[in-house]
């Protein structure tokens, strides 16, 4: 490849990337965070939100393509894509990307588990079109990043829908010159705002990112032609970003991988609160520290935290709740975890988690760095005058701080088994780990129907 284009150049990547050419530590990772999302996607199903899209979309109707988790049915491979992609981000128990600013795997997830049970793929070519998706979205996000965020976008619902894009493209064995175009009217699909974060229409974002990018796919394959470079142009990505780093996308392509970077998540939480929650765990088991004494709790994080959660101080909702520090740092000292059951209206609502909220006191360091996660330090101020503090830069669940295959295995277990029949759980799990040789089409169906 010998292109200026970046568009086309993302291009010949995707077209280019064979299976034997990917580390195999990067097809472990698809694995890994396939399995992720799928119990992410299975507890999502359980909510009121993720149920009333499927109500409206089912009576519509379309070829029966795909399976809809959880729901005995299938539908047209969009219908799937969005429903499964929103209902495995809901509950933000979904990995991230700490460059990126977003949710690969609720955008990569639905689009190729869709198209691999259609077109009747392994699960290697899934994990390739993972690989490939992947590294497009992140590779498009880091020429933008943070100036998009900063302005105000989702990064999930604008990025994603190059990594749908581009994964559906790799399946769908399109040429070159078709996955131009398709990441172009792709392009015109992205959308999302960070207003609608603590709301359960933010799930949509990565629901219709996963859509916009097979639907992008299919057209470009009939021929629907678009702009040459969406990507550099004067009016491509520039009205998301400027300046646009360009040299993001070129470096290392196809040499150098990044899903090495993902960031697995056990808090139910919006990631940024996720340093100071460890922090925050770690104090509660300290000998002197009892919650019933704390009389003020003080946390100094990351800018980018303060932003995503100090408007949320005093949260009415569950879902708020979880882009809060005050209730994130409320639910862990009481609790002593952060988990999916803690995040519900009626906790919020209690006394006990309203008083300790309304004792913590939020300041940013401009002198933190957002490597692998947002730090903070987190101090309690004891009755009797004494002040505990930890720091934490690195939570469970990051590079350096990592969850293993049993860690992620445990999670699916915790999340699925109120949906799935235990065996149906196992067996999911088994077709992940020799999820080279796993047919897309037995895996699915183990996962159409809620238990009970």
């Amino acid at each position: 490849m010998n292109s200026a284009n970046p568009t086309q150049a993302l291009a010949w990547f995707v077209a280019n990337l064979a299976d034997d050419s990917i580390p195999a530590e990067q097809i472990a990772y698809a694995r890994k965070s396939l399995l992720d999302w799928l119990g992410c996607c299975l507890a999502g199903t359980r909510e009121r939100s993720v149920q009333a899209l499927e109500k409206v979309m089912a009576p519509m109707g379309g070829a029966m393509q795909a399976t809809v988790i959880a729901r005995d049915r299938k539908a047209s491979l969009l219908d799937a894509a969005l429903l499964n992609g929103a209902a495995g981000n809901l509950l933000d128990l979904d990995d991230v990307h700490p460059q990126l600013i977003g949710h690969p795997s609720s955008v990569l997830a639905p689009t190729v588990l869709a198209l691999g049970e259609w077109l009747g793929l392994s699960g290697r070519q899934v994990s390739t079109a993972y690989v490939a998706g992947y590294e497009v979205m992140v590779r498009v996000g880091k020429s933008v990043e943070p100036d998009l965020y900063d302005r105000g976008w989702h990064a999930t619902g604008v990025l994603g829908v190059f990594g749908a894009c581009a994964a559906a493209a790799k399946l769908l064995g399109l040429n070159e010159s078709q996955i131009v175009a398709a990441l172009a009217i792709a392009a015109s699909q992205a959308a999302g705002l960070r207003e609608l974060f603590g709301t359960s229409s933010k799930c949509i974002h990565h629901g219709k990112a996963a859509m916009a990018g097979i639907l992008s796919c299919l057209w470009a394959r009939e021929g629907i032609d678009s702009a040459a470079d969406v990507i550099g142009g004067r009016y491509g990505l520039r009205a998301f970003s400027e300046p646009l780093r360009t040299d993001a996308i070129f470096d290392g392509l196809g040499q150098e991988f990044h899903l090495g970077q993902t960031c697995y998540k056990r808090h139910a939480a919006c990631g940024s609160v996720h340093a100071a929650v460890d922090a925050a765990m770690d104090l509660r088991q300290q000998p002197g520290f009892a919650v019933d004494q704390v009389v003020r709790i003080e946390v100094v994080t990351h800018k980018l935290a303060d932003a995503l959660t100090a408007h949320n101080a005093n949260a009415q909702t569950g879902l708020a709740a979880k882009y809060s520090m005050h209730y994130s740092i409320a639910l862990a000292f009481l609790h002593g975890h952060a988990g999916l059951e803690l995040f519900t209206d009626e906790n919020v609502a209690k006394p006990s988690v309203r008083a300790l909220a309304e004792r913590l006191h939020m300041t940013v360091d401009p002198e933190m760095k957002y490597i692998e996660a947002m730090p903070s330090e987190v101090i309690v101020v004891m009755g009797d005058g004494r002040r505990l503090a930890r720091r934490c830069d690195t939570p469970k669940g990051r590079p350096s701080n990592p969850m293993s295959w049993d860690d992620i295995a445990a999670k699916f277990r915790d999340l699925g088994s109120p949906t799935l029949a235990a065996a149906d759980i196992e067996r999911v799990v088994a077709s992940l780990e020799n999820f080279d040789t796993t047919r897309i089409r037995s895996l699915m169906p183990l996962l159409a129907t809620a238990n009970g």
